[in-house]
């Protein structure tokens, strides 16, 4: 089963398209990173997934569930900016929480403090928020949203304002959450958290999903590395250039230029055969990168992408791009709480496009 299913969904805030025909399938029990640039409608697409946004048209289901009230007690949120009552405790807020997802008692007590635990804040747990550091406070918003056992994790940038450290710290604390099983859907524009965390990777860009990868598959060697070494003789280097025009020698370096896996392992072979320490291998790019750089910049790719079918992503400057874009739409509000207070009888129904359906 999926955990999340969404097709041909739209957002816009006041005439502004935001999201444009996303179609996307999470399944079950797997890691999602979706990725795109600020301002492409991740978070919006997270607030729509918790039910605090409607869409203008399209289909949503999470957890089996097109009813988000039905599901919403078995989802985890990680926003991206924490908001705390400073005055609190560590535990204190946890405990304040927990209760609002019918925890009480030695239940709760032992819920909070495994979760703090897990966290690396058993130590903390009864200082003041106001003397938390940022990292420590990420740490805390990761334990808030495992407290009630969640099926499924909704997290948003979790490493944005964070110091280096702080980010790794997020980052193994995050690769730890994978063996317990949750189903994890990842927002950011860090391509390091779609590496190190996600199964599968979706590239969100014009309001739709540009591509999806297997991360697996973006970890073979990049199209191009670079060898630092100890040292290496005239005669080695000659070696190394017959092997193939793409080895490039240059002073004790050794670039591998276009790289493939069989390249590489004779370069290695015969740099390890002639006992020359080998110092560095770097990769000199990424293929995420490449994909990812090539979609934000609408450059032509492969044939799947120059010939788009209706209600793919269509690269800016492509002959179908103006044909490919919905007309602008106007919301009646932009929140479940302004749809709600707009209407005259108070309750809620369906979104003004699903009524012009009928």
């Amino acid at each position: 089963m999926d955990a999340i299913e969404i097709q041909d969904l739209y957002k816009s805030y006041d005439g502004l398209s935001v999201l444009r025909g996303l179609d996307l399938r999470v399944p079950q029990g797997s890691v999602y990173g979706l990725l795109g640039p600020n301002g492409s409608g991740k978070s919006t697409l997270i607030h729509l997934l918790l039910g605090f946004l409607r869409p203008n048209r399209g289909t949503l289901r999470v957890l089996g569930q097109h009813d988000l009230a039905l599901v919403r007690g078995r989802i985890g949120y990680l926003p991206e900016r924490l908001r705390y009552h400073l005055h609190y405790t560590g535990r204190e807020y946890l405990r304040y929480l927990g209760q609002f997802s019918d925890m009480a008692g030695p239940q709760l007590a032992r819920r909070v403090a495994d979760e703090l635990d897990a966290v690396g804040l058993s130590a903390a747990a009864d200082r003041r928020l106001a003397t938390y550091s940022k990292g420590m406070l990420q740490r805390l918003g990761i334990a808030q949203a495992l407290l009630a056992t969640p099926d499924m994790l909704l997290i948003d940038e979790p490493t944005s304002g964070l110091d280096p450290a702080g980010q790794r710290e997020i980052l193994d604390l995050l690769g730890e959450l994978r063996q317990r099983g949750h189903t994890i859907f990842l927002a950011t524009h860090f391509l390091d958290e779609i590496d190190l965390l996600c199964d599968t990777v979706g590239i969100l860009y014009d309001g739709r999903l540009a591509e999806q990868i297997d991360v697996p598959t973006l970890r073979a060697p990049g199209r191009s590395a670079l060898l630092k070494l100890a040292h290496i003789t005239p005669e080695l280097q000659a070696q190394l250039a017959q092997l193939s025009p793409a080895v490039r020698s240059s002073g004790r370096e050794i670039a591998l230029q276009p790289n493939t896996p069989a390249l590489q392992a004779q370069v290695l072979r015969a740099l390890l055969d002639a006992n020359v320490p080998i110092i560095s291998l770097e990769p000199q790019s990424r293929p995420l990168e490449e994909i990812y750089m090539r979609v934000v910049r609408g450059e032509p790719g492969d044939q799947a992408l120059e010939q788009a079918p209706p209600g793919m992503f269509v690269p800016p400057g492509h002959p179908d791009a103006l044909a490919a874009a919905p007309p602008a739409r106007r919301s009646n509000g932009d929140t479940l709480l302004r749809e709600l207070l707009g209407r005259p009888d108070g309750e809620a129904g369906p979104p003004d496009s699903e009524q012009a359906k009928k």
